[in-house]
Parts: structure tokens; C-alpha cells; sequence
């Protein structure tokens, strides 16, 4: 069929990645391709929209870009489209910005008359993309302090002042949990963590609003944010109620209690653990000692937003990973209380770039640890191909046997896929233990291990009685193993950006100098006279960008942002929140002025007007109920 659309001597227009084939340059399945002596439309200067043309439908009528391209011009152009083309955006704001009305940037950039035109005309999609964005979380937190409940006030006395860099407690009362804990630490608070608690703490006594606390906690991998967790639930105990954590997984809500209940082991804190796959007697223990008021820190999984799970006085919430859990289960342990509701402090070590979490977590304050402890060592990070894998057996040895310490090998699949042409945990473990170390100890960790099998598989590491620990993503968050100071990633492609540098924080937990390796899929080898299409080409290209920038950083701030770019914010959510954010257009990396000029537009806008009671602002506000669906919204109150 190609054969017959081309003859020699033809112009043409293609579109790809050109690579060399037995000396030859060649675009294999260019992603557009087009006739310049049959196209009118190519005209020497004139700039050209290229649609993405997807589904059935398309593929069944099979419409090229140029029949889509002269049907959509033809359509732009009507007074009927015109005419449905309704102003959505305030009068006042389109002046302001001097932009161009919807019906004129939309016709616009199907049919730019220049390269200024068209970047002015997007200008402005982005920014009503962003503008409604905001607009929904502005209204919606209207919404809430309209209706909100006030939250308890705690007594933050025995927390210091944010001056004490060493964040020790006030001489008020010397005897306190809080003091107890702290003097016991091995180590001193950083100025990062002091700053952070002094935040927590004055949420926690409503020194500046009525409402819960509603926080986030950002850190990098290893910062430090269990100990502020735990000194925030440790002032809900000490003023007479109890606390919650969840935890997105058994292993991680485990790590938590034994960390936990160490570091609260010579008070009178009574700490209790509750999963999904506890003996019932257990079990029945834990959830009487809860309701009666006897525990009071519980640490668990989502097994704590079960009916059956009561509190006597739940006080403040921790969530830990938030991006793993959908908003609907954090809010069913929030539902959890009594009197007022508890103070919310939400924890992730996926640094959330500020565009991000301006257009995510208007209802949030946001706090950052942005310092790692004093001793922790930067992880050494580089990539290896499979074609090397000799050397890599060589560099384990030498860790386990020369240096006394113990190696993860993290896989992204347990068991071999039918579509998925990648290294599997079980295979790979079963070669290691039998024929490539077989004087070594190598252990296995899964997600669909028991509860009880996956804790004595961590003991077991933990104790050093496993050399190596062949894993999937379950070791991604919460495993403290100070020992383990290398990490091999096999397949370290298929992980995201986020999900490789959490991998990496499992080593260098202690004081040892820590390597991080990454392997890709031998595919993403550079082979010699390969027919090569320009889709595989950039997706290669992609893949290795993705491994090299990880190689060259470890701050998780810089990492989370190049994740953002490549992923989109989608993605680089997680699936439980992947439809939290949409966007067309816009880019949040790259249109961050324009994000905060919405944010700015969207302040005043609803400081005014916060209902859009306006005639001004009629066709804005019908926009918003048409986006969002707002029919529980404060614009529907009153």
C-alpha cells in the first residue's frame, strides 16, 4: 500500500527519527508523512496543525492529517461555531491580560498566521485550562470552612520554639512524653525538622484558624519525617487522645510500629499494630484496647478504615505515602471521631514540585524538610548494561564477602508476563540461590507473601542472616536496613522516576558509603544496523533519559520535577489518583507563571464573589458546574 502512494522524483514531507542502515539514512514508520506536490496546504512558510488521530472511528473513515486539517479549518471559520463559542472567562481578566476572546484563540491555533499569534492564542487556552483548576479548589475550600467543623485545641507547651535548633522541649514540665523521647534520640533534630514541628505545632493549637489541621508533609527519601510524625502524635496523646498512622502496606506499617515502639519503649505510650491479615484473637485484642481507650497510637494499614475499627478519642491522623491512598480512605479514618474531628497530617517522601501542589493542595498547608541528617552519605548511582552482568556478579561478591554487607536485587515483576519481555523476581532468585551464589544466602520478598512470611523475611535481613534480598516494589518505602548498602534495579526502566529514587533510599540508611545500579533491559543496548522505527527510537531515548538523570542526582526535588515533565501529572500521581488531574493543554512545568497568575486572578475572583452571584460572572460560573460536576458544591448552597 506505501509502495503505491510513492513514485521517485516525488516531494515529500516525513516526520521521524533517521537512523543508519547498512550505511544508508532511513526513517522506519515516520509519524507523518505527506505528498508536497498533491497538498495545496503545504505552502512554503505557512505553519501546519498536526492532529493526533486516534480510535476506530478515525481509522475506519481513514482520514489523514490533511483531510482533518481542511475540515477543521472550514469549521472554525463558521458563524455557527462562532456563536457557540460562549466567553467563559471574566471581562475583567481577559483586559487584564490582554488576551484574545475564545472564539479567536481557538480558531487561532487551528489556523495560526504566525508563530506569535499562535503562542498567544495558547496563552490563553492554558491559562482558562488553569483558571478553572483553581477555581474549583478555591470554591471547594469555601466550601469547606462554610461548613466546616472546628477542630480541637492542643496544648503545644512541651514542644520548643522554632529558635531551639536542637528542638528540645521548654523547662515546663521535664517529665513529659515528649521530653523523654527526645532526650533519648541518638541524634539532634535538624533546623529543617524544627522549623516543620513549630508549623505543626501551631496548626495543633489553632493559633491562627478554628479548622482541623490539614497538612502535608514533604520530604526526601531519609529526611527525617517519622520522628516529626511521631512527636505531633505524641502531643494529641498528652492531651488525652490517640493517635492514627496508615500506612499503604504491611511491610511499611511494620517498619513504622518496630520503629515506633522502640523509640517510645521506656514511657507509658502503648502502641498497637492492626492488618488485614492478623489471627483473630490478636485481632479482637487490638480493636477492644482501641475503643476502650487502653492504646493509644494505632499503626496500620488500610485495615483502620473498617467498620468495625472504633475509637474512644481520635485526635490526629497521619497518613504516610499519601499518593497511595485515594482520597475516599483518608477520609473514612477521618470520619472516625466522636466530638471534633482530628487534626490531619499527611506525609509523602515523593517531593511534589510547588506547581504541583499550588494546583493539587489549595486545601493544604504544605511543609518541607529540606535537609537530610548530619552523617548521611549521597548514594553513588550509575548505570550498567546487562552485557556487563559478570561485572555485576563480581561487585556482590565483593559487598557481601569483602565488606561484610548485604545487596538488594529489586525486580518489576514476579512472575514472567506473556506481553512483557522483562527479568522476574522468582526466576532470577531461583538462578542466584542455586547456581550463581550458591554459597550465599539469598532471600525473596513479594507482595503476595502472608503478612507473617513477609516479617520474617525482613527479621531475617534485618539480622543479617540473608546476604541478598531478591524484591519487588514492596521494599520501595519504610525498610530501614542500615546494613544494606547496595542495590541492584533490574529493568530499571520499567519504574518510574519517583518509584526508582524511593528504591534508592533503601540503601545508605546508616553511616556507609552506598551504591545504587541500575540495569536496563538489554533492548536499550545500542545495536549495530538495526531497523529501528522512530517510535522505538524515542521511547529508547526516553527510557535512558529517565535512567541518567537519576544517575545524576539525588535530590529528590530535582528528580520529582523532571518526573513531572516526563510523566505528566497523572502518572506521576499514581494510578489510586490518577484521575485527579487532567489537563489538555496546559503543562505544569512549563506554565508555572501562568499557573500563578491564575491562582492570583482566582484569590481576588472569589474574595469578591465568592458564590459567582455576579451577572459578570454568570457564564463562569456555568462553566465550572459543567467541568466538575460541582452539584455538592458551596456554589449550590444559598
Amino acid at each position: 500500500w506505501i509502495a503505491k502512494q510513492y513514485k521517485e522524483g516525488d516531494e515529500i514531507v516525513a516526520v521521524g527519527y533517521i537512523n543508519i542502515f547498512r550505511n544508508d539514512p532511513q526513517i522506519v514508520h515516520p509519524e507523518f508523512i505527506e505528498k508536497v506536490t498533491e497538498s495545496k496546504q503545504l505552502m512554503e512558510g505557512r505553519m501546519l496543525p498536526i492532529y493526533r488521530i486516534w480510535g476506530q472511528v478515525f481509522k475506519e473513515a481513514r482520514l489523514s492529517q490533511m483531510q482533518l486539517r481542511s475540515m477543521l479549518e472550514q469549521v472554525v471559520v463558521t458563524s455557527e461555531f462562532k456563536e457557540a463559542t460562549v466567553e467563559v472567562l471574566p471581562d475583567a481578566i481577559l483586559a487584564s491580560q490582554k488576551y484574545p476572546s475564545r472564539y479567536e484563540a481557538i480558531r487561532t491555533v487551528h489556523n495560526p498566521e504566525s508563530p506569535e499569534a499562535l503562542g498567544h492564542a495558547k496563552e490563553r487556552l492554558i491559562y482558562e485550562e488553569l483558571f478553572f483548576l483553581q477555581l474549583r479548589t478555591a470554591i471547594e475550600r469555601i466550601r469547606k470552612q462554610a461548613l466546616g467543623e472546628k477542630g480541637i485545641v492542643f496544648d503545644v507547651s512541651n514542644l520548643a520554639s522554632s529558635r531551639d535548633a536542637h528542638m528540645r522541649v521548654s523547662t515546663r514540665n521535664d517529665t513529659s512524653i515528649i521530653q523523654q523521647v527526645l532526650s533519648s534520640l541518638p541524634f539532634t533534630l535538624t533546623n529543617s525538622q524544627t522549623k516543620v514541628l513549630t508549623e505543626i505545632a501551631r496548626d495543633m493549637s489553632k493559633q491562627e484558624s478554628k479548622l482541623p489541621m490539614n497538612r502535608l508533609l514533604q520530604g526526601d527519601v531519609g529526611s527525617g519525617k517519622t520522628i516529626v510524625a511521631l512527636l505531633a502524635m505524641l502531643v494529641a496523646v498528652e492531651n488525652g487522645y490517640q493517635a492514627a498512622l496508615m500506612a499503604p502496606t504491611e511491610v511499611l506499617a511494620n517498619q513504622h510500629y518496630q520503629t515506633i515502639t522502640k523509640l517510645t519503649k521506656n514511657t507509658p505510650i502503648h502502641v498497637a499494630m492492626l492488618v488485614g491479615k492478623q489471627a483473630k484473637k490478636l485481632r479482637n485484642e487490638v480493636l477492644a484496647d482501641l475503643a476502650e481507650g487502653r492504646t493509644n497510637i494505632i499503626i496500620g494499614t488500610h485495615a483502620l478504615i473498617e467498620e468495625k475499627v472504633e475509637f474512644d478519642k481520635l485526635g490526629l491522623v497521619v497518613a504516610d505515602e499519601q499518593h497511595k491512598f485515594g482520597v475516599a480512605q483518608r477520609k473514612a479514618l477521618n470520619d472516625k471521631y466522636r466530638d471534633a474531628p482530628p487534626d490531619i497530617l499527611i506525609m509523602t517522601a515523593t517531593p511534589i514540585p510547588r506547581t504541583l501542589a499550588l494546583t493539587l493542595y489549595q486545601d493544604l498547608e504544605v511543609s518541607t524538610i529540606d535537609e537530610l541528617p548530619a552523617g548521611r552519605k549521597q548514594i553513588a548511582t550509575r548505570i550498567v548494561m546487562p552485557s556487563a552482568q559478570r561485572q555485576l556478579f563480581s561487585i556482590i561478591r565483593d559487598y557481601v564477602q569483602k565488606r561484610g554487607e548485604q545487596v538488594y536485587i529489586v525486580y518489576p515483576q514476579l512472575q514472567k508476563s506473556e506481553t512483557r519481555d522483562v527479568k522476574t523476581a522468582i526466576h532470577s532468585f531461583e538462578i542466584f540461590r542455586d547456581k550463581i551464589f550458591p554459597d550465599l544466602k539469598v532471600g525473596l520478598i513479594h507482595g503476595k507473601l502472608k503478612s507473617d512470611e513477609k516479617q520474617e523475611v525482613m527479621k531475617a535481613f534485618r539480622e543479617k542472616q540473608i546476604d541478598i534480598l531478591v524484591a519487588t516494589s514492596v521494599i520501595e518505602v519504610g525498610i530501614d536496613v542500615p546494613n544494606a548498602t547496595l542495590m541492584i534495579i533490574a529493568n530499571a526502566e520499567r519504574f518510574g522516576l519517583a518509584q526508582l529514587h524511593q528504591l534508592r533510599g533503601r540503601v545508605g540508611r546508616g553511616g556507609k558509603q552506598s551504591e545504587c545500579i541500575l540495569v536496563p533491559n538489554e533492548k536499550l543496548e545500542p545495536a549495530k544496523d538495526s531497523a529501528i522505527t522512530s517510535a522505538d527510537i524515542e521511547d529508547r531515548t526516553e527510557a535512558l533519559e529517565r535512567l541518567h538523570i537519576l544517575a545524576s542526582t539525588t535530590d529528590g526535588f530535582a528528580i520529582a520535577k523532571a518526573d513531572l515533565a516526563m510523566r505528566g501529572p497523572g502518572d506521576f500521581l499514581g494510578t489510586q489518583q490518577s484521575g485527579a488531574l487532567k489537563l489538555k493543554i496546559a503543562d505544569l512545568t512549563r506554565d508555572e507563571p501562568i499557573l500563578e497568575q491564575a491562582a492570583r486572578d482566582v484569590k481576588q475572583l472569589v474574595t469578591h464573589d465568592p458564590q459567582l452571584r455576579s451577572k459578570d460572572h454568570y457564564a463562569t460560573r456555568q462553566e465550572l458546574l459543567r467541568l466538575y460536576h460541582q452539584r455538592e458544591s458551596y456554589l449550590e448552597v444559598g
